[in-house]
């Protein structure tokens, strides 16, 4: 047996964190929210919390506002205390009765921008605050309630916190951590995430039961307790990693507590039930609750009714498709579940390791078919893979991951009428109550999908930011798509902008009036096409443009995560006050190259480099290119690269010989100043319509 006073190995040590060094230092870089402190909040009460970002310069200083994805949240900035740092800001969060369980997107305006995404979990129960000081022994253990929520942090290496509690003879206990899925939208990826692990142990410090990596990598147990008495729960990282970002919220409850249900997917209008595997629940289908009658089709979080209480929350995919459950036995081709027709929500689980499930569909030559799995975006355990088979068993075609998912998409033409299969499973066999899935199965209709890099925008009177687009069309649709901004604050504006249909990406550009005042607000961007349907009807299609966070990964890398919100704000702070293009607009023959003469104008004190470009990139990767096709950017007579106190430069940009002709594409000059090695903030000039004429000949 292993006692809990064993488990501390030594003193804590400092955690050292290596920066890269930065090539240019801006005055003004974005506020970042690293963690928050306490990280959980119940719903029907106010309470303070505080918000703590990786660097002063990073700070909350002038913090004026505080946004929330979803309702039912609001926030107060609380005066900074005397000499209390920058980077750390007290907010008064209060939570409505009626707020969604769940995690919510943070973000804190200040005068130079809006935050980075931090993120707060709304919680049933009452919040206990880790305490000050040592408490890694049952001896000094904290004392809590079961029926609580803790917040702490695994703060430095070696740091084991230990929560001390009664219980009775008979009551079963689970203990849920929430700490790594923290980590998923957090900007400063390099900086690492905790591995956090339970280990149940009674008054004397002998351990009874632990518990490591059982959602992705946060651990739950459940114990039922023989006797009256004392016990202790705690919380250390697997590795003995530490830092003050390592936080995590630690929910012990006596109710009825779900671990997986099924199914997943539910239809729009009640009545709901499922089944539920997990502890205190009764046999048989359960009651959902929380869902609004009818539901809009997407993605909700409601609770099951387990002997008269409520359970914790799961997500399910509402849907208005119909929907067909798997019929087991299933494992071969030869005994698929049939489906009459495309259309349909198909319902299944993995029960158990090297579970295969096949549906059988009769389908029409040259009518593209498409299969998306809702699983592991709606918590299921399930890393699918799809293969298709035809009559004679061979895979015709297979799926798996998504840019933005695990869940995966499988696309098909048939070459010719015919019966295929579906096989469904998890990429390593892997199977159980945890597993279940939904598979959206229809025609492949023409489509398409926009994101935005990035999420937020800060932009200073009479300046403009650029928002880099790309557009990811499917089945076969191949024509423009117009994006616009609805939602922005006074005093902003940004044109609709057009991504032709020979190109992906595009650039919307925001711009500040002269005397636009302070002012931020969510928004959303939404794209717009005429997409001509399987059945030969033109429709006007718009979907919700999706904002991407920039990551900064380790080793200097840069990647993107999809998130809720999008931001755009009047900033009283930042680096350029303009950027100045002649000529205004461009008009390239092919063959023929245009210089573009490119002027700054810095905001005191800043007087540092400045890069000049017309793309996103970083280290060679691309991720915004809004150039019409056949234009490319000329290094050679190109001044991109502005030394503290210059202030002019120029882009020369030339047409291929065999450039297409294509009219007005909108593009800028943007001026980037480096906040650190990855992130940079981005002042655009006002959009340039950029056209390839016809060749004369």
């Amino acid at each position: 047996m292993m006692r809990l006073s064993m488990l501390r190995s030594g003193p804590a040590l400092t955690l050292l964190v290596l920066l890269f060094a930065s090539p240019a230092i801006a005055e003004t870089p974005y506020p970042e929210i690293t963690y928050i402190v306490p990280g959980a909040v119940c719903r029907g009460t106010t309470t303070e919390v505080t918000v703590v970002a990786r660097q002063a310069r990073r700070g909350f200083d002038n913090a004026s506002q505080v946004f929330f994805s979803g309702e039912g949240l609001r926030a107060e900035v609380l005066p900074r205390e005397a000499k209390a740092p920058v980077e750390r800001r007290k907010l008064k969060v209060t939570v409505d009765k009626t707020a969604a369980p769940g995690l919510r997107e943070v973000r804190v305006a200040t005068d130079a921008g809006i935050s980075s995404i931090g993120e707060l979990l709304v919680v049933d129960d009452p919040v206990i605050a880790e305490a000050a000081g040592a408490h890694a022994t049952p001896a000094t253990a904290q004392k809590v309630e079961v029926n609580r929520v803790i917040a702490g942090a695994i703060a430095v290496k070696e740091e084991v916190d230990c929560y001390r509690f009664h219980a009775k003879a008979g009551q079963e206990v689970t203990f849920s951590l929430m700490g790594q899925r923290l980590y998923f939208k957090r900007h400063y990826q390099e900086a690492g995430s905790s591995d956090p692990m339970l280990i149940l142990a009674d008054a004397s410090g002998v351990e009874l039961a632990s518990n490591d990596d059982y959602y992705l990598g946060d651990p739950m147990l459940h114990h039922r307790f023989d006797k009256d008495g004392e016990y202790v729960i705690a919380v250390r990282d697997v590795d003995y990693g530490g830092a003050p970002h390592f936080t995590y919220s630690l929910a012990m409850t006596d109710r009825p507590f779900v671990t997986d249900v099924f199914p997943l997917a539910i239809p729009t209008t009640g009545p709901w039930t499922a089944s539920a595997t997990g502890f205190g629940l009764s046999d048989g289908p359960l009651q959902l609750t929380g869902l609004s009658n009818p539901s809009a089709p997407g993605p909700h979080v409601a609770r099951l009714v387990a002997n008269g209480r409520e359970t914790n929350a799961s997500t399910f995919e509402v849907t208005d498709l119909p929907i067909l459950t798997e019929a087991e036995p299933n494992d071969d081709r030869h005994k698929a579940t049939r489906v009459p027709r495309l259309g349909v929500m198909l319902s299944g689980r993995a029960d158990r390791p090297n579970d295969v499930d096949h549906f059988a569909f009769d389908l029409k030559a040259k009518r593209p078919v498409r299969f998306e799995v809702k699983a592991r975006r709606l918590g299921s355990s399930l890393d699918s893979f799809l293969r298709l088979l035809n009559e004679k068993g061979s895979a015709v075609a297979s799926g798996d991951d998504t840019t933005r998912s695990r869940d995966a998409v499988l696309t098909f033409t048939p070459p010719a009428d015919g019966r295929y299969t579906l096989e469904v499973r998890d990429l390593i066999y892997r199977g159980g109550p945890g597993f279940a899935y939904g598979i959206e199965a229809r025609e492949d209709e023409p489509d398409f999908e926009v994101t935005c890099d990035d999420d937020r925008a800060g932009v200073g009177p009479g300046c403009a930011v650029p928002w880099f687009l790309r557009a990811t069309r499917q089945a076969g649709f191949d024509g423009p798509i117009e994006v616009r901004v609805e939602g922005l604050p006074p005093g902003l504006s940004a044109r609709p902008v057009t991504i032709p249909s020979t190109m992906t990406d595009g650039c919307l550009v925001l711009q500040a009036a002269p005397g636009a005042k302070p002012a931020a607000a969510p928004v959303k961007l939404i794209a717009r096409a005429s997409i001509k349907g399987l059945d030969g009807k033109t429709r006007q299609v718009e979907h919700r443009v999706q904002p991407l966070e920039e990551l900064y990964m380790g080793g200097g890398g840069r990647s993107v995560w999809p998130v809720d919100t999008q931001f755009a704000q009047v900033v009283t702070r930042d680096d350029i006050s303009s950027v100045r293009v002649t000529p205004a607009t461009i008009t390239l023959k092919p063959g023929q190259q245009v210089v573009l003469e490119v002027e700054i104008t810095r905001r005191a004190p800043f007087n540092d480099r400045v890069t000049l470009d017309v793309k996103l990139q970083h280290l060679g990767s691309v991720f915004g290119n809004p150039l019409p096709p056949g234009v490319t950017f000329v290094e050679s007579g190109s001044k991109t690269s502005l030394a503290p106190g210059e202030s002019k430069g120029r882009i020369i940009l030339k047409a291929a010989p065999d450039a297409k002709p294509i009219k007005d594409v909108t593009i800028a000059a943007v001026a980037y100043v480096s906040i650190d090695f990855v992130s940079k903030r981005a002042y655009a000039s006002a959009p340039i319509p950029t056209s390839v004429a016809v060749h004369s000949r």
